[in-house]
């Protein structure tokens, strides 16, 4: 095997592949993050509300 070296040209393309992959996978796990949260608040909505509807709901203001 030679000795073999990259060019200025090369280190670049290789560092700005690292660089959009490690922004993919950021982007990626932000996005399920929100998608978590968001789902948390929905379930959190319908025990909510079958928790009023069960003690009687507005019935009891009325």
């Amino acid at each position: 095997m030679g000795n073999r070296t990259l060019s200025e040209d090369d280190v670049k393309a290789i560092a700005e592949q690292i660089e959009n992959g490690i922004t993919q996978r950021f982007q990626l796990n932000v996005g399920r993050g929100v998608l978590a949260l968001v789902w948390r608040v929905i379930l959190y909505l319908l025990i909510a509300t079958a928790a009023f509807g069960a003690g009687g709901g507005f019935k009891k203001f009325f």
